[in-house]
């Protein structure tokens, strides 16, 4: 093993061993091992293609942002941080947010665990996932859990949850905190419900003699936060950012969305194009993924994939059909080879098929309780 966490191959290709608990990259090696000299080839360009990272305009207002946590820090050795220490990234779900937040701490070292003064290794970063459903007791317990310290009162109040909480980031030396599907807290659209989660992320960020700096994602209802519906005051609105990763659209992204294909199948699946470059095919591939970055990036490696898998050399509308038709649809419903593909709600597909399962159940439990009555 190197000290960049990869091993060496026979071929001479690296493998990653930073992500993964250690225990499964050895059972990885060890089905990787067992594969014949051609399948590992494939399985070292599947990984690589999985982990390339796609950028697009929309990281160049995450890195000023992002560079602005790390600075602010930093400025308070030569007076006051600024209020704005929060950020808010939005979008729908397989919008990519979590991969681009994800970029944007790998690449800083500021976030990364560091050695203090007085001989102690702490993590200016903690991330964690606001699981669902969620109380704001839940959260701070969440939180706690993040930081490796066990609550074990049985009783506890909600208010001395969170004082425990706030006091264990100050005392960990946490400057940053994640929190990623942040909206799972809301249990109401109420505005005293969305008013109570902004005083919490106020309190946060008010933190007597340290300035932490939060980091929330989740889906467009997170900006309720935000909203005056939910913060009366205007404290948060006037302390925080909000980025919205909005749904691409045609004709305005099929520049952008052409582009990343290209690079996909060109250059990470090291795969030839055959009519995949034109509008249609393009607006075909926007309206298939809903709009959706991080689903259409999906779909393009899924295409890539099948061709690899297939030993072919290109990447055409077919490959692109087949990776479609994974996810459920009928023949007729697939919005790469059907004529009438505007017309076609991609979210319906599963739906019909479970909608079919479900009526085959029924049926079976209609029929056995016939015949158990008929047996009577």
């Amino acid at each position: 093993m190197t000290d960049t966490g990869t091993i060496m191959t026979a071929q001479g290709a690296s493998m990653n061993t930073t992500i993964y608990d250690e225990h499964f990259i050895e059972a990885a090696k060890a089905v990787y091992d067992s594969l014949d000299p051609e399948r590992q080839l494939r399985v070292e360009t599947l990984g690589r293609m999985h982990s390339a990272y796609i950028g697009t305009h929309r990281d160049r207002q995450l890195d000023m942002l992002f560079d602005s946590l790390i600075e602010n820090v930093a400025a308070t050795l030569f007076g006051k941080a600024a209020k704005r220490r929060a950020i808010f990234v939005v979008g729908e779900s397989g919008s990519g947010k979590t991969t681009a937040i994800e970029r944007q701490i790998a690449k800083r070292p500021q976030f990364a665990p560091r050695l203090t003064a007085d001989g102690q290794w702490v993590r200016p970063l903690v991330i964690q996932e606001a699981g669902k459903p969620l109380t704001l007791k839940g959260l701070a317990r969440g939180g706690l859990k993040a930081l490796n310290f066990p609550v074990t009162y049985k009783q506890i109040t909600e208010q001395e949850i969170f004082d425990l909480w706030k006091e264990q980031l100050k005392e960990q030396r946490v400057l940053y905190l994640w929190i990623d599907e942040m909206q799972h807290v809301l249990r109401g659209n109420t505005t005293k419900e969305i008013q109570n989660v902004a005083d919490v992320l106020k309190s946060l960020v008010q933190i007597d003699g340290w300035p932490l700096h939060l980091i929330l994602s989740g889906v467009p209802a997170l900006a309720q936060f935000v909203h005056l519906a939910g913060d009366a005051d205007g404290q948060l609105k006037g302390r925080s950012n909000l980025v919205e990763l909005r749904p691409l659209s045609y004709p305005e992204d099929v520049k952008s969305i052409r582009k990343i294909v290209l690079k996909i199948v060109t250059k990470d699946a090291a795969l030839t194009p055959v009519d995949i470059e034109g509008d249609e095919f393009i607006h075909r591939l926007i309206h298939a993924c809903g709009g959706a970055f991080g689903l259409i990036i999906q779909l393009v490696r899924a295409a890539c994939e099948h061709s690899l898998r297939t030993n072919a050399t290109t990447v055409d509308v077919g490959s692109f059909a087949f990776a479609y038709a994974l996810g459920g649809c009928r023949s007729g419903q697939n919005i790469f080879t059907a004529e009438a593909w505007q017309t076609i709600v991609p979210d319906n597909a599963l739906g019909e098929l479970l909608a079919r399962v479900s009526k085959q159940q029924d049926q079976k439990a209609e029929a056995g309780k016939a015949a158990k009555k008929k047996g009577k």
